[in-house]
């Protein structure tokens, strides 16, 4: 059983977090089946595949099977969740990125905007502060990315306190001397991360094709107007 107090510790730290043995050999095992069978699906809703460069994306996954929905109240990864953002933590997005060999969502970023920028003469938020987090993802690892030729999630720890985007044209970016982290894992494990956090995915060198199911969660107000209901 994960100790929630020493990972929530580490996600407000450090920016991202790993949890192994979140999920079972045999749900892993379906989940993978199942985005296969939904790419290769003429007759699925289109709006359920996308493409980010090279890289398939299947979004939505929790309108199109009962086994993605339910993954969404998996007890592990939403007791996870809300041990980082309170009780009453929601269920906000889902999808599955899929990259083969020489595929990646590779460049450096922050997701969706930059919530808490600082001015040129401000160079950091205080280390003493637990930055907000309205919202954050679970990557579930779904095949062995376990080497840095299987194109892991790579973060930069504690960029989350920079209060800036990452600097382009950087091929490994630093913060206060940090260099990127890579996030080897298998499959099964889960990892939370702050998506204000500089990240990204290394590109897949192996013949092996790379899973990684995502899971977006909310402060359950913040959820609302993420989705207009409030």
């Amino acid at each position: 059983m994960t100790d929630l107090d020493e990972m929530a510790e580490t996600f407000f730290r450090e920016g991202c977090v790993l949890v192994p043995g979140a999920l079972a050999p045999e749900l892993v095992d379906a989940l993978r089946q199942k985005t296969d069978e939904c790419a290769a699906d003429p007759t699925i809703d289109k709006r359920h595949l996308s493409w980010v460069g090279d890289t398939f994306v299947l979004r939505r996954c929790q309108e199109i099977d009962a086994i993605f929905d339910e993954l969404t109240r998996h007890p592990e990864i939403f007791r996870c969740a809300e041990a980082i953002l309170g009780n009453g933590a929601a269920f906000n997005a889902m999808n599955v990125i899929r990259n083969g060999t020489g595929q990646a969502i590779s460049r450096w970023h922050v997701d969706d905007t930059l919530e808490f920028p600082l001015p040129p003469d401000i160079p950091r938020f205080d280390a003493r502060l637990r930055m907000p987090v309205l919202w954050l993802t679970v990557q579930v690892a779904l095949s062995d990315i376990d080497g840095i030729e299987n194109g892991p999630t790579q973060f930069v720890p504690g960029s989350h306190y920079s209060g800036r985007y990452p600097p382009e044209g950087k091929e490994e970016p630093q913060f206060e001397g940090y260099p990127p982290y890579a996030m080897l894992c298998k499959a099964g494990d889960i990892y939370l991360f702050n998506h204000q956090t500089w990240h990204r995915g290394a590109p897949n060198t192996s013949e092996r094709t790379r899973y990684v199911l995502q899971i977006q969660y909310a402060k359950r107000w913040a959820n609302a107007r993420f989705r207009g209901l409030a």
